[in-house]
């Protein structure tokens, strides 16, 4: 950093303190995502079930938990960062709910390990593409932006910079939300299936076939979305399909 962009940011910060993304208090650096309290009470994910990204909080299983052997899913690997709730669920809500763009881009941050992760999970040929799960055209004009593609821009850009791994390429148009699905909040597997069936599609399957893909999104629930997400990728004839998220909730 130059000396004049760092007296730029200090006075950035004096005149507009950065704020936490969790309580929104005043934070001591620009370069913060949440205070003192609120990190500590955000918790990572360390050893997770590789079906479904939930923690392991028992013995280790040597792959996938018992709950998630029995599910067919259509991507071969999940990854979260964090569980979800406190403070970054506080987040989270506010991001997509408050008009908070700008929280996407600094939540992003948060999501870079696991998407290194995601990327370097498996030995052979690299990922070739990154998708994020998309909003229908009348969510997004509501909303303004799609917080799982400012997520991707955020986590692809901080792994870029810090990770010896180079990420595959965004592609955000790739995916696109054909059906306009009603707000899942707590609805259980069933319903979240039932509503989001042939809720994607793909725009252009010359660039999907035989490819290997990633996608990025805030929450993993139930895997509901990112499974159709990847039955629509499959379908067109991608090679293999992993799914990363922000958060998990444990249920």
């Amino acid at each position: 950093m130059t000396f004049g962009h760092a007296m730029v940011t200090s006075c950035l910060q004096l005149f507009w303190p950065a704020r936490c993304a969790g309580c929104d208090g005043i934070l001591a650096s620009d370069d913060a995502v949440f205070c003192g309290p609120c990190a500590q009470a955000t918790l990572p994910i360390g050893a997770a079930c590789a079906g479904c990204a939930l923690p392991q909080f028992g013995p280790l299983w040597r792959d996938r938990c018992p709950g998630c052997v029995r599910l067919d899913f259509e991507f071969s690997r999940a990854f979260a960062a964090f569980e979800y709730g406190g403070p970054l669920a506080d987040a989270i809500v506010r991001m997509k709910h408050g008009d908070r763009p700008e929280l996407a881009r600094r939540l992003g941050r948060l999501l870079s390990g696991a998407v290194t992760r995601a990327i370097a999970s498996e030995s052979g040929p690299p990922l070739d593409a990154v998708v994020p799960v998309p909003l229908h055209a009348r969510k997004l004009r509501r909303r303004g932006f799609n917080q799982a593609l400012e997520l991707s821009l955020a986590a692809l850009s901080r792994a870029r910079s810090f990770s010896p791994v180079v990420p595959p390429r965004l592609e955000r148009h790739l995916l696109v939300r054909v059906k306009e699905t009603r707000e899942l909040g707590r609805s259980g597997p069933g319903a979240r299936r039932e509503e989001l069936h042939g809720a994607f599609a793909v725009a252009d399957r010359a660039r999907v076939v035989g490819r290997r893909f990633l996608i990025i999104d805030d929450v993993m629930t139930t895997g509901a979305t990112f499974n159709e997400c990847a039955e629509a990728l499959r379908r067109a004839g991608a090679r293999e399909v992993r799914v990363a998220a922000l958060a998990r909730t444990l249920y």
